[in-house]
């Protein structure tokens, strides 16, 4: 696997397709009240999402899956001293790809 295409702020922009640099994890997948259940039960390393709010020090992305969680619509994302997000820009194949492996239950990437 290739290192990853780090978003930095001066890449940022609503609609950008990125995956999650994080380790994988299944804490805060809460949902809305009468929202319905998640289709994915985790937030996997290299998860496929489009970034929905490119605001500097809070970016908040729908994650595939995760759409009504608190992961897509609660959690966001800061730059850190150089500009740095835990987040890396994928292309629309790669998330395309990415999406179809999460939506059939398995990890993203191999």
């Amino acid at each position: 696997m290739s290192a990853p295409d780090v978003l930095s702020i001066g890449r940022l922009s609503k609609g950008l397709f990125v995956e999650y640099l994080g380790e994988t994890t299944t804490d805060d997948l809460m949902v809305g009240m009468g929202d319905p259940p998640p289709i994915c039960d985790r937030l996997w390393s290299g998860h496929p999402g489009v970034i929905w709010e490119p605001a500097p020090q809070h970016v908040q992305v729908t994650w595939v899956g995760l759409e009504d969680t608190v992961q897509s619509f609660g959690f966001g994302y800061s730059c850190n001293d150089d500009g740095l997000y835990s987040l890396g820009v994928i292309t629309a194949s790669d998330y395309e790809e990415r999406r179809r492996r999460v939506l059939a239950g398995h990890a993203p990437q191999d």
